[in-house]
């Protein structure tokens, strides 16, 4: 039987982080009081390759992220050295734009394969991806729920014993009202009882436990909350208590039904597809905290972005993570820039780097170059920020890496295929997290773009005209009318790859290398709704014959991550698209949610009845993506998970 559960707080979890600076650090306490900011900062430019470390359980993982990202560079994937042996001593990076890159040096002695492309890549706190990845493990897990007893009155003899561990030592006196086990201590007589399991009381310490299912498929069917809670007649309150739980029972059926399957399970191939899907906040102030004058800064409809993955063949949605981090609250960060010193360091050391304001301003110490009236305008608009919704927008690459170091971590996959559009955020933390994939021959790109300036009736003649004319050049070649139009697309691609070439070639050293070419070709069988499709391969694989490349590329498309996408455009009020205000002035964005976190925790609702409660067909086949995955043999309805235990 199953205890009682409760979503995980950080405290819970056995996962822990460390960076390069340590709890205590006396030396640094005193070189910033004395140093200017700018002599301080010089002191920890050795840092910048020194990885983190993060704790999980008792599996520890060095992170370090800051190398070269572009997989045609000679450098990709390679740590920092300094060839000490070589003139002048030169280093394979050098940091560049004031810390905020680093910059691949060319080592003319160095004579290995490859080219120095001199590319600058942004740097990263690996301190802050391991924060990242401590959250998104911590609001996607469930505990047990434990709870002190006191089974004896002050001085009895019996002190230290328990039901569970002198069973003879109690008296069973039934249940109570809420079916807890009732235990009597046979010396003092004190009662005491016990939590239920949760088969004994499903509904322990929650009322209206009957509009469960409604609420479940209302929410998830665009209804926004105000009419949720006129129809089942409920306060606000109780919606955001029902929602929490609901996502509660969301993590607890996914651990048993996703990670745990999938821990079990081997690919040989995954074709990954993700993309952002970006919607705006209504950023409103907390109760008591009225606007003054000059608080204008922050009343604007703030983006938010939400991070989706899934496997293009099957429909299955892996992860879906919102980049806003409700469990840390500012004041915590102005605790951690007091003992890290975060003002006076640089970016890619800091803890909290990955939050929209990863410092408190400080006063100025004696040499500091800032001056007291630019200290005075930053904490001004900190504080202000304190005035809102608690929390802190992420970067989207901090949250991009973390989402992908769990996927990579959560799957066992021999051979990766990515797939997105041509967004640099995407492609920046798929080609660090998975750099030793792609080094080893065993990961590949693809960039898939649709023309998005059609409207629908544009894109759908376009198709169509698509259509007419593969069919025509089927004719003209000789094949069968009843060719089907996939085969005819296929056999099409192939002819066009033949006089195509996805790269640019540099020379060094009389030899020719690879860069990428920007030069996508189009798929010869787009959707009815693309019109256009663009396929552009961003890893090198011109090792691969003709048509075995033309096969891969017939498989590249974004329906996945777009489908995915649309059914949460389409059922979610709070992320749908804007409305058109009533003047026709401009764009209304009044369902979007005061608070990311419920953004979070009905994406993850919507995630897991997506994947194991609504059917949709493939090849002839009415199935749920967790069926096409192979994790489970069952459709599911949300009342199994609503009353799983």
């Amino acid at each position: 039987m199953r205890k009682l559960q409760k979503i995980a707080h950080s405290n819970d979890l056995h996962i822990s982080t460390a960076g390069a600076f340590s709890d205590s650090d006396e030396p640094r306490d005193i070189e910033y009081k004395e140093l200017s900011n700018v002599e301080f900062m010089k002191k920890q430019r050795p840092l910048l390759y020194t990885p983190s470390h993060l704790y999980i359980e008792d599996d520890e993982s060095e992170l370090q992220f800051n190398f070269c990202n572009n997989p045609f560079c000679k450098w990709y994937g390679q740590p920092q050295i300094r060839y000490s042996f070589f003139k002048y001593k030169p280093s394979r990076y050098k940091l560049d734009d004031g810390g905020t890159r680093i910059k691949c040096n060319e080592i003319p002695e160095d004579m290995s394969y490859g080219v120095v492309l001199g590319n600058r890549t942004e740097t990263v706190s690996n301190w802050s991806v391991a924060e990242e990845i401590k959250r998104l493990i911590t609001i996607n897990t469930v505990v047990p729920f434990e709870k002190e007893y006191n089974f004896h009155r002050p001085d009895c003899a019996a002190e230290g014993q328990t039901p569970f561990t002198h069973r003879t030592g109690f008296y069973n006196r039934g249940k109570s009202t809420g079916n807890a086990t009732k235990y009597q201590c046979k010396v003092c007589k004190k009662i005491t009882n016990v939590l239920p399991k949760q088969n004994e009381n499903f509904s322990y310490n929650q009322k209206r436990n009957d509009i469960l299912l409604r609420f479940a498929k209302a929410i998830t069917s665009r209804t926004p909350v105000k009419r949720v809670c006129e129809q089942l007649e409920i306060g606000s309150q109780t919606y955001y208590e029902k929602l929490e739980w609901l996502y509660k029972k969301c993590l607890e059926f996914l651990d048993r039904h996703e990670t745990q399957a999938l821990k079990k399970l081997d690919f040989d191939q995954l074709w990954l597809n993700t993309d952002f899907l970006i919607y705006n906040l209504n950023n409103i102030r907390q109760r008591g905290k009225g606007k003054r004058l000059g608080d204008e800064g922050l009343d604007r409809k703030l983006q938010t972005s939400l991070i989706s993955s899934g496997d293009l063949k099957t429909g299955y949605i892996f992860r879906a993570d919102i980049a806003y981090d409700f469990t840390r609250t500012l004041d915590e960060v102005e605790s951690d820039t007091i003992q890290y010193h975060c003002d006076h360091t640089y970016s890619f050391l800091r803890k909290n780097e990955r939050l929209k304001y990863p410092y408190c301003p400080q006063p100025p110490t004696k040499k500091d170059e800032q001056t007291e009236a630019e200290y005075y305008f930053e904490l001004q608009e900190f504080e202000l920020r304190k005035q809102y919704v608690e929390g802190s927008h992420t970067k989207t690459i901090y949250t991009a890496l973390a989402h992908y170091w769990l996927i990579r971590r959560m799957l066992n996959v021999k051979e990766w295929f990515f797939v997105s559009d041509d967004d640099s955020n995407l492609q920046n933390a798929i080609f660090r997290v998975f750099s030793k994939n792609f080094l080893d021959g065993y990961a590949n790109y693809f960039v898939c773009q649709t023309d998005k300036s059609l409207d629908l009736e544009e894109a759908g003649k376009v198709f169509y005209k698509g259509r007419i004319a593969l069919r025509k050049w089927g004719k003209a070649n000789g094949y069968s009318e009843e060719e089907s139009y996939e085969s005819l697309g296929l056999k099409k691609l192939k002819e066009d790859l033949i006089g195509h070439d996805f790269y640019k070639m540099v020379s060094q050293r009389d030899r020719e290398y690879p860069i990428r070419g920007h030069n996508p070709i189009m798929h010869t069988l787009p959707d009815k709704d693309e019109g256009h499709r663009r396929v552009d391969c961003i890893t090198d694989l011109r090792h691969l014959r003709t048509d075995d490349l033309a096969d891969l590329i017939f498989q590249v498309n974004s329906r996945t991550i777009n489908n995915f996408f649309q059914v949460i455009r389409r059922r979610v009020s709070i992320l749908e698209r804007p409305l058109v205000t009533a003047r026709g002035e401009g764009k209304s964005y009044i369902y979007a949610n005061y608070n990311p976190k419920y953004a979070q925790y009905i994406t993850t609702i919507l995630r897991t009845f997506y994947n194991f409660c609504w059917v949709t067909k493939v090849n002839g086949q009415l199935q749920t993506p967790a069926q096409r995955l192979g994790i489970t043999d069952k459709q599911f309805t949300i009342k199994d998970i609503i009353y799983f235990c």
